[in-house]
């Protein structure tokens, strides 16, 4: 009960707050590949900092109840802290926002889990719950995470590829070399934000798969009981 409530208040939070940012902050608009992943925004940080925080929670959590959540939940807690984490580097803090933005579905998924404790499985409050936390999951995660994920993956790939302007004279720099140093890629750096990002967009199509499933069960459990209730009074 717990998890679920402080996962609520969380994701509308953060949810609410990144949506703001993102429709209303133009320091986003019009930045190239440099910018986008070593460009720092304080106002994304701050999504940033508060995401931090719970994703540590939720490691720590994962970890001490393994057994419950399973090594999916701990995986994606890793990953989501890593990815995270580096924006204050800063690294990639620009497409923070639209990862934090994967939090829109988390609010229907707990009114999910809420309508089974209270018995309303198969309800139609929980149908229509079970409309809006596939279209959230789908539209946040799927369309829009997958669509980021390709973008910030070619802004590596021309970060990896890129050389910096070599030092000239004894021991000094060129104007230019002194500006755009900072762009070298470490390697380490790249593989693991791309794979962290990538584990993440996995486990986004798995669990999509397992929350159709979900629903499409409540409602034929429901379907079969009443029809079972109907076969009883006859």
């Amino acid at each position: 009960m717990d998890v679920h409530v402080i996962s609520m208040v969380n994701a509308v939070f953060i949810s609410s707050l990144d949506s703001y940012i993102l429709f209303t902050d133009p320091a986003r608009k019009g930045s190239n590949w440099q910018q986008r992943l070593w460009g720092y925004n304080r106002a994304i940080g701050t999504t940033q900092a508060i995401t931090a925080g719970y994703f540590l929670w939720d490691v720590l959590l994962s970890t001490m109840h393994i057994d419950v959540f399973g090594a999916d939940a701990l995986g994606h807690a890793v990953a989501a802290l890593l990815n995270t984490l580096v924006g204050f580097r800063p690294f990639a803090n620009h497409y923070g926002i639209s990862f934090i933005l994967y939090e829109l579905s988390t609010p229907f998924l707990n009114i999910h889990w809420f309508c089974d404790k209270l018995d309303l499985t198969g309800s139609t409050i929980q149908l229509y719950n079970g409309f809006a936390l596939l279209a959230t999951f789908f539209g946040s995660r799927l369309v829009r995470g997958t669509y980021q994920s390709v973008l910030i993956y070619q802004d590596v790939w021309q970060a990896w590829n890129y050389t910096a302007p070599a030092r000239t004279g004894f021991g000094n720099f060129s104007p230019n070399a002194v500006r755009l140093e900072q762009y070298t890629l470490p390697g380490w750096l790249g593989l693991m934000y791309v794979g962290a990002n990538t584990v993440l967009c996995g486990l986004n199509f798995w669990w999509f798969g397992k929350m159709i499933q979900a629903v499409r069960k409540r409602f034929t459990l429901e379907a079969n009981t009443e029809q079972a209730k109907g076969q009883g009074k006859n």
